[in-house]
């Protein structure tokens, strides 16, 4: 009976779809405040859609002109699995947002925060085939910020132990698989709280250097914001719910980018294509919140670059590493559930996982 009982909901969700405007591209942003001079820029792009999804601290007075609010109330209405995991007043609400672009239609989903400003009123991003460059390297890890002329500033996640290094990279340009590609961003960019408590300085990247990919073997943590997905990517959406704030997206970047190898899937780097005006935080409360990416993120890549599994179906090759990273205490055990539920969800929208 429930079935049948949720296939009736996703019915009327399918129905209540015509009243969208169709476009298969779609912004997705999670918010706390009230309309932000970002959001009211993102909602003017023709040809994208946007969704933000709401919390309990958001005002229940929201509003904003072309833009899908998924306030409280509405969320609650929604079928998908994964809103019995998703705890309030958390980042991993975003995960609805996902969902309902997916469902509607979405083939390219842009996800930011609401103070990233993008450069020239435009998103901008490469088809997902495209020629980039690649860094011929046995490291583990390459900096993107080096390449985009910052090689004294690092991304969070970044393992703190690469930080300063004297290896020289020979470059080679490929055609790449890059379903994934995130823009640097321009004044307040993310990096952790200890350079942001030892460093004042605006920081501003070379929009002249070609994209930058990664090949497989070498991984580079990269957040939630400024990111494109094509749909080939939308499996790696998911933002976990119990590492902190501050470590659920990197954790999540680390994640897909092992399982992208399966299918040949790179993640690449585009010189600067928005700026942020970060909004206020406490530094040394961001401190305590990113404490496992100072003293776990190059185990996290070793542990990475070493798994194996001998499973041939994707999604059960994404519930064993989740497993995996699990035992070795990445995750709390209450992931699985919800990586079992998105994969559930994505089924039902009539998502394809990739083969």
């Amino acid at each position: 009976m429930s079935t049948i009982l949720q296939r009736i909901a996703y019915f009327f969700l399918f129905i209540s779809c015509i009243k969208i405007n169709a476009t298969d591209k779609w912004i997705v942003v999670t918010t706390i405040n009230y309309p932000t001079a970002a959001l009211k820029q993102l909602a003017q792009l023709p040809d994208w859609h946007l969704v933000v999804v709401a919390d309990k601290k958001t005002p229940c007075d929201w509003h904003l002109d072309n833009c899908e609010f998924l306030s409280v109330e509405k969320q609650q209405q929604l079928p998908y699995k994964i809103i019995q995991f998703l705890p309030w007043n958390h980042y991993s609400r975003k995960n609805i947002g996902y969902l309902y672009a997916i469902e509607h239609g979405a083939r390219i989903i842009y996800e930011t925060d609401d103070d990233n400003y993008l450069i020239d009123n435009e998103i901008g991003y490469l088809p997902e085939h495209a020629t980039t460059i690649q860094y011929i390297t046995d490291q583990s890890t390459v900096n993107p910020y080096e390449h985009f002329g910052q090689p004294n500033v690092w991304p969070r996640g970044y393992p703190l132990k690469k930080i300063i290094h004297n290896q020289q990279y020979q470059t080679v340009e490929r055609h790449v698989h890059c379903p994934i590609q995130q823009g640097v961003v321009n004044n307040d960019p993310d990096v952790d709280a200890i350079y942001r408590l030892t460093h004042s300085q605006e920081i501003n990247f070379d929009s002249n250097k070609k994209p930058l990919s990664l090949q497989r073997g070498v991984l580079c943590p990269f957040n939630s914001q400024n990111t494109i997905f094509y749909y080939n990517a939308f499996w790696a959406l998911l933002l976990p719910v119990t590492p902190s704030f501050r470590v659920c997206d990197i954790w999540r970047s680390y994640w897909m980018q092992r399982l992208l190898w399966d299918f040949d899937g790179s993640v690449c780097f585009l010189a600067p294509t928005a700026v942020q005006y970060r909004n206020e935080h406490n530094l040394l409360t961001d401190f305590a919140d990113e404490i496992d990416v100072y003293l776990k993120s190059e185990q996290l890549i070793n542990t990475l670059r070493n798994w194996k599994c001998e499973k041939k179906v994707f999604v059960e090759r994404m519930e064993e590493l989740m497993n995996e990273l699990i035992i070795k205490q990445y995750f709390k055990p209450a992931e699985i559930a919800l990586v079992t539920a998105w994969i559930e969800d994505l089924e039902h929208i009539n998502y394809s996982m990739p083969q």
